[in-house]
Formats: structure tokens, C-alpha cells, sequence
């Protein structure tokens, strides 16, 4: 090993009375940024640019619940096969008069889980509702494997309402509305939002 990298050197030509210095060939850049860096191991560069994507991070959930919900997205997390196995199944988001969202695909079961919403900002509490779904699916999931929790989907249903609305109206100029009208009228509240 030693005499390859002898025989490298001896092709390295220093200017004497020069500083030596590194340089990073990324990209034209002569200055190692991290950015570069990451583009460059990540296979997919354009994925976390899709509008999917754009509106996931703009969702007013905390960021370690939007990178759990990336995780999701980007197929990282092994959920189809674990939660069904493990029998933590939600059947339906009644409370927001969603009776059924398909796909089994993450990416499209994101980007299929809206409605006709008059406004932008309604768009994104619906996108955090989603986010708040998968991450409390996630940490049920977790308390049942790793605290021999049991399987309970009504608690799931309560735990993303209470996540929800602790997101959403700390985040939101304009969210005054109660714990109880968050509950009672979804949409409604959905409205406030700006």
C-alpha cells in the first residue's frame, strides 16, 4: 500500500514557494460545501424537490415528525409489512369525514390524501394531519414492539387530534380555536388557519 501511494505522489507536482492546498472537484466548485457533498452521495437529487416534498416541509408539524413522515415517503421505514403484521391498523379518519384513503404506496397515499379545500393554508393542515397520522402510527407501532404495548386505534385517533391542534395552533396566527372545536368541527377550524 505504501509504495502505491509513493507511486501517486511522484505524479503530484508542487510549485516550490506555493501553499498546497485541498480542492473539491464537485461541480465546478473549487470549496467543499456540505451541500455538495450531500447532493453527491444522494442518489435521488431531485426527490426532496417534488411537490410532494414541498408540501410535506411545509406542513406545521415539528420537524422531527415531518422526518419521520419523510421517512415514510422516501420508503425507509418498513410500515406496510410491520404494522399489518403487528395488527396496528387505523381504519378511517371519520372525524374528518374521510372514510377511506388508499394506497399502499406512501408517496401516493400523500399526494392522494386531500380534498377540494378552498385555500392554500387549508391545504397545509391537511398535509399536517397526514404527518400527525403516520407519526402516531409510527410511535404505536414502537410502544408495541419495544414497551409490549396493545393495539389501540382509538388512541391513535387521540393522540393525532391532540397533536394536531397543539401544532396547528402554535403555529398559526390566526388558530384561536379550542381543543374541543378542533374536535367538534374540523373544518371548520381548518378555516381559521392562515
Amino acid at each position: 500500500m505504501a509504495d502505491q501511494l509513493s507511486q501517486l505522489l511522484l505524479g503530484a507536482g508542487v510549485a516550490p514557494g506555493e501553499d498546497d492546498s485541498w480542492i473539491w472537484k464537485d461541480g465546478g466548485l473549487q470549496t467543499f460545501i456540505v451541500s455538495s457533498a450531500y447532493n453527491l452521495v444522494r442518489k435521488d437529487k431531485e426527490a426532496d424537490s417534488s411537490p410532494i416534498f414541498r408540501k410535506l416541509w411545509r406542513c406545521k408539524a415539528v420537524p422531527s415528525e415531518a422526518l419521520t413522515a419523510w421517512r415514510v415517503l422516501e420508503n425507509k421505514l418498513a410500515t406496510r409489512v410491520n404494522l399489518s403484521r403487528r395488527g396496528v391498523l387505523i381504519e378511517s379518519l371519520r372525524w374528518l369525514g374521510v372514510l377511506f384513503v388508499s394506497h399502499i404506496e406512501p408517496k401516493f397515499n400523500f399526494d392522494q390524501f386531500r380534498m377540494n379545500l378552498p385555500s392554500e393554508s387549508v391545504h397545509i393542515v391537511w398535509n399536517t394531519i397526514w404527518v400527525g397520522v403516520v407519526s402516531e402510527i409510527w410511535s404505536h407501532r414502537n410502544r408495541i414492539v419495544f414497551k409490549r404495548g396493545v393495539t389501540d386505534a382509538s388512541e391513535v385517533f387521540a393522540l393525532v387530534q391532540v397533536k394536531v391542534w397543539s401544532w396547528v395552533s402554535t403555529n398559526s396566527r390566526l388558530a384561536s380555536f379550542s381543543f374541543s372545536d378542533w374536535c367538534l368541527e374540523p373544518m371548520e377550524c381548518m378555516r381559521l388557519v392562515s
